[in-house]
């Protein structure tokens, strides 16, 4: 096998990092999804312990770009510092990737990969590319789980707008599109190769698709089958105000007020006035349930209590004369531990039912091992929160929901065990502030989406800025 040594592959790996991350936003390019793993084993060809540094290389420039949306939490240099480890860990997932991949390949690795590829039988090939693509999905798993996980930017999440085949997931999961987009892209690979060793191409040797190109086929069949299938018999409506107060996050902390921009022109606005006053026009559509997204609720202690009671009773008497429901985002405290919540409040502003986040942000809500080496809690930008239990379902009455806070929404598992029979839609409660305008609302949506078709039910997100 050809080693792959020198500048020019390190730089080639380097752009092969930055191409994958063009699969997603902000350049959002679909089909780049089906050359990435093709691109990555190419660029790794050398012994496993070379190639597992080529591929982490092109990781460290994927996950730097992709997740540089991380610099613009205002909290410095927490910002910085998660950014740095939160790639560098994900980077390990390619170059194990690389390493693995490498380790299995049956040829003969003295030779170069296109000589070595055509010596090797059929059935070995065939083997060898359907490994590779089990093993892109396997890390892909195990990174939505190690240290609670990080389930972000799968290689299928992608594929959204390929809608028959973003159906395989509510079969599969996300990571059934994995495989199909994995496997398809090193069966095109190892096509490559051969006519490459031949300078022609043989029309019999599109077998080396055979297996990749039936897995889709079946995957969009079945993606068609579900699409073509009548909606589900209407039994009621909900009507649900969101309300969207899109505060900054640099003054979420600042309790009193909150500089805006409207056009031009700057002015102050207090921060509940203006949670009021969207809650007050809300109300004027008459919805069923009014939802406030997490991080809403300023600390009260830090307002006029005169405002706060003039407010909310004008609010609660509108709410209690038209019968509505609340979902409101709050912290909680529990022997002393804060829980990031969310709680329903029925017409008469009684407790019904609190649940608490269960899967916290790594770097933001918490920090790995900082039970056992207490120092790094001074790393979580918000403070150290305590995990919830759940799920826990909110009964409205007409309709029930289960909720799910902040990135609670692109972690498969949790969605899933939300989703109970009896649940009609599931509720998310998110605050993208965290990172202003940039592409980590965009990544975050369409990560979401996917929790929808893998529960086959709605989920219905109220977020304090983004989408």
């Amino acid at each position: 096998m050809n080693t792959v040594g020198g500048k020019r592959n390190w730089v080639m790996a380097i752009i092969v990092g930055f191409v994958w991350s063009c699969t997603f936003p902000p350049v959002n390019c679909l089909p780049v999804a089906w050359l990435t793993p093709a691109l990555l084993l190419l660029v790794t060809c050398a012994p496993p312990k070379r190639a597992f540094q080529l591929g982490l290389v092109a990781g460290l420039a994927h996950y730097f770009s992709s997740l540089s949306w991380l610099l613009y939490i205002p909290v410095s240099p927490g910002n910085i510092v998660g950014w740095l480890a939160l790639s560098g860990y994900c980077s390990i997932y390619p170059a194990l990737w690389a390493a693995f991949c490498w380790c299995l390949f049956p040829g003969d690795r003295e030779k170069p990969i296109h000589e070595a590829i055509q010596e090797i039988q059929f059935n070995q090939r065939c083997t060898w590319g359907l490994a590779c693509a089990l093993g892109w999905v396997g890390l892909e798993c195990l990174r939505g789980w190690v240290i609670t996980g990080f389930p972000w930017n799968y290689l299928g999440a992608s594929q959204l707008e390929f809608t028959r085949l973003a159906q395989l997931a509510s079969f599969t999961g996300v990571l059934g599109v994995t495989l199909v987009v994995a496997w398809m892209s090193l069966g095109g690979l190892l096509l490559f190769w051969r006519c490459k060793k031949e300078k022609r191409f043989q029309i019999q040797w599109l077998a080396e698709l055979a297996g990749p190109v039936a897995l889709l086929l079946i995957a969009v069949i079945l993606g068609s089958v579900q699409l073509s299938k009548p909606l589900p018999k209407k039994t009621g409506e909900i009507r649900i105000a969101l309300i969207q107060p899109s505060i900054p996050q640099a003054v979420l902390w600042d309790a009193q007020v909150v500089p805006w921009d409207v056009g031009n022109e700057k002015a102050q606005h207090d921060r509940f006035e203006h949670l009021m006053d969207l809650s007050d026009q809300a109300m004027k559509k008459e919805p069923d349930l009014l939802v406030w997204p997490e991080a809403a609720v300023p600390p009260i202690q830090f307002l006029d209590p005169i405002i706060v009671s003039n407010r909310l009773r004008k609010l609660e008497a509108a709410i209690q004369n038209q019968g509505v429901w609340r979902v409101w985002g709050v912290d909680t405290v529990t022997n002393g531990v804060s829980f990031n919540s969310a709680v329903l409040l029925d017409s008469d502003g009684r407790d019904l039912s609190y649940y608490s986040k269960q899967h916290l942000v790594m770097f933001g809500e918490y920090v790995p091992f900082s039970e056992q080496l207490s120092f790094l809690k001074k790393l979580a930008p918000v403070g150290n929160f305590g995990r919830g239990k759940g799920p826990v379902i909110f009964d409205l009455g007409t309709a029930k929901t289960s909720t799910l806070i902040c990135f609670e929404d692109v972690v498969p598992k949790l969605a899933r065990r939300a989703a109970t029979e009896e649940v009609d839609f599931l509720l998310n409660l998110t605050n993208d502030g965290w990172f202003g305008n940039s592409h980590q609302q965009w990544q975050h949506a369409r990560s979401a989406a996917w929790r929808a078709i893998e529960t086959r039910r709605p989920l219905v997100r109220c977020t304090n800025n983004g989408i």
